[in-house]
Formats: C-alpha cells, sequence, structure tokens
C-alpha cells in the first residue's frame, strides 16, 4: 500500500500523493530559513572540517616519499608531523564548533515546529478530538518532531561532509593515478539504484512504525489516566497483554526496518571494499611499473576508503530521511487540517453584552451525518434560567455546545445580543461565556494557579472572594499550603465536591454574562450538593444561565425548562405548568421522586439489618 502525505479537508482526508516523498521536507524550509545565519556558520565549519579531514593522507604520502626517502632529514620530518598535527586539532576545533551551532540551529528549528503544531492544536475544533486519540496527538508534538530536528542535524552534517569528502577524495585520487580514479567510479552507479529502491520500501515500514509508535503512546496514556479503574477492577494483567500486543507490533516493524538497514549496509560496505582492494592491486602494479611512488600508493589506499566510506554515511543518511519523511507526513497531517470553525476576516463587536441568547430554527449533526438537533428555536433573556431535560441521547449537550460555538450548526443561527455567534471571534465570544461542567478540569498546578484561569489578573484578595462564593475559602485554607497547595493532576489529591467548587470559584473570576452548567451537582455527596447549590445560586445571579441537571428537584426554580426528545424540543415550559400537563416532564418528575422514595426505604431497612453479610446479587 503506498504511503504518502494526508492532506485534510472539510469533511475528510485527501491523500497527497507519495510520488513527492520529500514535499514534507521542503515544508519544513520555511521554518529552517529564519536560522540560514546559523546554518550557514554551521556548513562553514563543516566545509573547514571536511577539507582538514581529507589532508592527512597527502601528509603521509610527503613523509613515505620524501621524509623517509634518502636525502630526507629530521627537520622535514618533524614538521610534516607538526603540520599533520595542526591538521587534527584544527579539525577538532571546527568539528565542535560545527556539532554545537547546527544542533543549536537544530533545537530552534523544533521549538518553532512544536510550539506551531501546538497552536494549530488549539485551533482545531472539538469534531478534530472526537475521533483521535491523546497519546497519538502527543506522539506527534514529541518523537515525530524530534525526529525532523535529527535529520536536520545530522543528515545535513552528512549530506554535506559526505558528498564534499567524497569530491575531495576523487580529485586527490585523480591527481595520483587517473586511471584509478575512474575505476573506482564503477561500483557508485550500483550503489545509488540500491539505495534508490531501499528508500521507497523502508520509508513505508517506518511510516508503520511512527503510527504503531502514536497508538502505543495512546494507549499508554489511557492506561495511565485510568490507572485506578485498573486496579480497582484487577486488570492489571490485561492490560499489560494489551500494553505487550501494541509494543510488540511496534517492535515487529522496527526489526523489520533494521533488518533492511543491517543487511543492505554491509552488502553496500562490501561493494566499497571490492573498490578498494582493486585500486591497491592497480596501484601497486604501478608502483611496480615505476610510474607512481609507493607512498602514492598509501595516499591512494586512504582516498579510496576515504571516497567509499561517506557512501556508507549517505546510506545512514538516506536512512534518517525515511525517518523524517514518516514522521513530517505524521506532522503535516495535522498542519494540513484546516479548522471547520474559523474566526470572520471582519469580526463584529459586542459593546455592552445583556447575555441574550437565540437559537434560531438550528439543526446539528456531528462527522457520522445523523442529525442530533432538529429545528431547534429558543430564546432566552437577559439573566433568564434555561433548563434543559431528557434521556441520554436527546441532544442537550449538543444544545450547549453550540453557543460557546465548539460546534457550528447545520442549519440556522445561535445569536448573542442578537448578533450570530459566527460573525464574533470566538475569543470575544467566549470571555463572555463560562461552563461548570460534570467532570471538572483541574491542571496540575495549585488552588491559586487553577482558580486564576477564570482571570489571569486577579489578585489574592479577589481569589479569596471568589473561593467564598463559591463555598471553597474554607476547605481551601485547611489545605497544608492554602491557596499555594499543589493539588495534582486533574485535582486528584481533592475530593470531587471540593473540585466542583473551585470550578464555580474559576468560573466566578471570569464574571461570565453566559453561564452554562452541565450536571454540575451530579456524583457529589448530600453535604457538597448543598454546599455547591448555594454556589451556584450565587453564580447565577443575573446572568443568562443554562443548565443541564440530572436531578429535576435542583431546576424546578428555572424559568422555562426544555424537554428533549430525539433532538427536538417537545415540551417548554416552567416546572409547575409541565407538571400540569401531564407529558413527558410530570413523568420523569414523578418517576424520579418514585425513585428517590424507594432508595431511602431501602436505606432505612439497611439500617435496621443486623447481620452484615452484603445483599446476594440474584443470578440473571
Amino acid at each position: 500500500m503506498r504511503v504518502g502525505v494526508g492532506r485534510y479537508v472539510r469533511g475528510g482526508m485527501t491523500p497527497v500523493s507519495a510520488k513527492h516523498p520529500f514535499q514534507s521536507l521542503k515544508r519544513v524550509l520555511p521554518w529552517i530559513l529564519p536560522y540560514w545565519p546559523v546554518m550557514l556558520f554551521g556548513l562553514v565549519c563543516m566545509l573547514i572540517t571536511t577539507y582538514l579531514g581529507q589532508q592527512p593522507p597527502r601528509i603521509i604520502q610527503h613523509i613515505i616519499d620524501d621524509v623517509l626517502a634518502p636525502g630526507g632529514g629530521v627537520y622535514q620530518g618533524v614538521r610534516a608531523v607538526l603540520l599533520l598535527g595542526g591538521v587534527y586539532l584544527g579539525g577538532m576545533l571546527f568539528n565542535m564548533l560545527r556539532t554545537y551551532w547546527l544542533h543549536v540551529a537544530g533545537q530552534q528549528v523544533i521549538h518553532t515546529l512544536r510550539v506551531r503544531l501546538y497552536g494549530h492544536f488549539q485551533q482545531l475544533p472539538l469534531t478534530y478530538y472526537d475521533n483521535r486519540q491523546t497519546g497519538d496527538l502527543m506522539s506527534r508534538m514529541t518523537g515525530d518532531v524530534e525526529q525532523i530536528e535529527s535529520m536536520m542535524v545530522h543528515g545535513l552534517d552528512v549530506l554535506v561532509m559526505g558528498l564534499l569528502g567524497m569530491g575531495l577524495a576523487w580529485y586527490y585520487i585523480h591527481v595520483y593515478a587517473p586511471l584509478i580514479s575512474w575505476l573506482v567510479l564503477i561500483p557508485v552507479p550500483i550503489l545509488l539504484i540500491a539505495i534508490y529502491f531501499f528508500s521507497g520500501t523502508v520509508r513505508k515500514i517506518y511510516r508503520i512504525v511512527r503510527d504503531r509508535v502514536g497508538d502505543l503512546h495512546a494507549k499508554l496514556q489511557d492506561n495511565i489516566s485510568g490507572i485506578r479503574v485498573i486496579k480497582a477492577f484487577s486488570r492489571e494483567a490485561d492490560e499489560l497483554d494489551r500494553v505487550t500486543a501494541d509494543s510488540e507490533q511496534v517492535r515487529a516493524m522496527s526489526v523489520r526496518g533494521v533488518r533492511m538497514w543491517s543487511t543492505f549496509g554491509p552488502l553496500m560496505g562490501l561493494i566499497g571494499h571490492v573498490g578498494t582492494l582493486t585500486a591497491l592491486i592497480v596501484g601497486i602494479h604501478l608502483v611496480a611499473s615505476g610510474e607512481i611512488k609507493a607512498g602514492a600508493v598509501m595516499a591512494i589506499f586512504l582516498y579510496t576508503g576515504n571516497f567509499y566510506q561517506p557512501i556508507g554515511q549517505l546510506f545512514q543518511f538516506f536512512d534518517s530521511i525515511q525517518r523524517s519523511l514518516a514522521a513530517g507526513e505524521r506532522i503535516l497531517e495535522v498542519l494540513d487540517t484546516i479548522p471547520e470553525i474559523q474566526d470572520p476576516e471582519a469580526p463584529a463587536t459586542l459593546a455592552a453584552v445583556t447575555g441574550r441568547v437565540e437559537l434560531r430554527e438550528v439543526s446539528f449533526s456531528y462527522a457520522s451525518g445523523e442529525r442530533v438537533l432538529h429545528e431547534i428555536s429558543v430564546m432566552a433573556e437577559p439573566g433568564q434560567r434555561i433548563a434543559l431535560v431528557g434521556r441520554s441521547g436527546a441532544g442537550k449537550t449538543s444544545f450547549i455546545n453550540l453557543i460557546p460555538r465548539f460546534y457550528d450548526p447545520l442549519e440556522g443561527a445561535v445569536l448573542v445580543d442578537g448578533v450570530d455567534v459566527r460573525a464574533l471571534r470566538q475569543a470575544e465570544l467566549r470571555r463572555h461565556i463560562a461552563l461548570v461542567l460534570q467532570e471538572t478540569f483541574l491542571f496540575n498546578g495549585t488552588v491559586a494557579e487553577n482558580l486564576r484561569y477564570g482571570r489571569l489578573d486577579a489578585g489574592d484578595e479577589e481569589l479569596a472572594a471568589a473561593a467564598r462564593i463559591a463555598n471553597a475559602h474554607e476547605f481551601i485554607e485547611t489545605l497544608p499550603d492554602g491557596y499555594a497547595t499543589e493539588i495534582g493532576e486533574r485535582g486528584v489529591k481533592l475530593s470531587g465536591g471540593q473540585r466542583q467548587r473551585l470550578a464555580i470559584a474559576r468560573a466566578v473570576l471570569a464574571d461570565p454574562r453566559i453561564l452554562i452548567l452541565d450536571e454540575a451537582t451530579s456524583s457529589v455527596d448530600s453535604e457538597s450538593e448543598l454546599l455547591i447549590h448555594q454556589a451556584l445560586e450565587r453564580l447565577m445571579a443575573g446572568r443568562t444561565t443554562f443548565i443541564i441537571a440530572h436531578r429535576l428537584s435542583t431546576i424546578r426554580g428555572a424559568d422555562v425548562i426544555l424537554v428533549l426528545e430525539n433532538g427536538r424540543i417537545v415540551e417548554r415550559g416552567p416546572h409547575r405548568d409541565l407538571i400540569k400537563t401531564r407529558g413527558i416532564y410530570a413523568h420523569m418528575y414523578e418517576q424520579q421522586f418514585w425513585l428517590d422514595d424507594l432508595a431511602e426505604e431501602e436505606e432505612a431497612a439497611a439500617g435496621r439489618r443486623t447481620d452484615e453479610e452484603p445483599v446476594p446479587i440474584p443470578e440473571i
């Protein structure tokens, strides 16, 4: 199967033809050009290093033919040795400069590419992440990017020094013995043809390896994030088997590439050795016939080795190129993804936002094509509370995701203060919206750093005031370092209720005009739920609020309750009116209260039990 650079466009991925394998490298050039002075200095050092590296055979030839010959003297010998030592020292110094500055340039390019890649990740809509694994995307930002640096530094090094070294070596051979210089060229076409066919095959293997590494990283990321679930269900052995299988695929494909490299490389070296031996035999014949001296044969022998050695290095260069091409394809697949949600060229502005939100005949579908919302029309006046209820999959989350423009509607329009959200800059729109979600996400850092995510310039007193509104200040003060306490990845050191109250405090600091609450009180204990309700009441005051709630008792005070069924609004109105209609909402409400009463009875019965044996689970 031909593997090529994938260019993503709206509606899918269009593969770029693999007939242009160096396209990804050409695309990297704009990131390299800004650092051309450093690259040029490194290149100059490289040229000097290569030139000095080709001088020792000539000096050795002089020592053998002139210094050691009758008539030679100690002075000539000392001068030749000092010259040889100077060449070695100069080569070492320029090689140090070459290595340092090329790596400096390489790190600059990698920094630019990594930042560019991450910046593009942030521009991509949520639809891009719906079907992609986090670990694979991280692999593109780390391993794939570093592979480009390896090619740029070591690949350029080998290419320039190899070609120049071959040219100089061949020139000196030609000066000593033109016949031998033409003989050493005979194997070159064979080697170049072999490299060409080898490169086409191994590039596909390396692309598969990079993809498999991405899959492995994704699996490891999932498992490390879900380690508590793995331990809770004693699935360590099963997950180890899965990781082992993924790692085995990486190993198998890598070994396949190494097998080709380890077989092909020595074969190329053997051809070079045959050429060197041929040159030596011809050189001995020329010495015997008196055409050249013994020192010249030694120089020819050394230069022949210098001529063929870069060919082996060029093979390694092509190997590096293939790895980099595979990595470059994966990087460009991201950079070529056109964000479906983009800011307009001439964005409108919101002067004084009141918080009026309107969904006008909105229909929506995900990439799969199945519509999840059908002709939704809703008007939320400033300060109103709009609650959304319905069975799982009814379209509630899709509804609220359209307001901050995480997705765009298929038909219709979403308006804030009468302005279509597609006419606004995304940053400006979202500056007036805050979300408190069911799964609170906190960053690995301190309490204060997480709270300031709501407003970066907030002072310590403002943090404390927001925390008091969210009923969080008291528990924060009990933490080891107060607001400076490290809370761990995703806030793992805090309880669910504590994390939720920090999320509310973060939203308080943002001071939005529009508030979205998605199951904000689920999965917490009764005491935490009461504190969270109190905090949310303070937060919602004067703000247009959209509420998704599993517990219907928490939304009885909403101005309007929307009942969604299969992506359509089937009922709407305040709690009292919906109860009177005896429709879907009334049925859901009564059913939930019945379940709550049943749970209370079961808890009371459990409290009266005298034995401690677990309740048996009936067989199904």
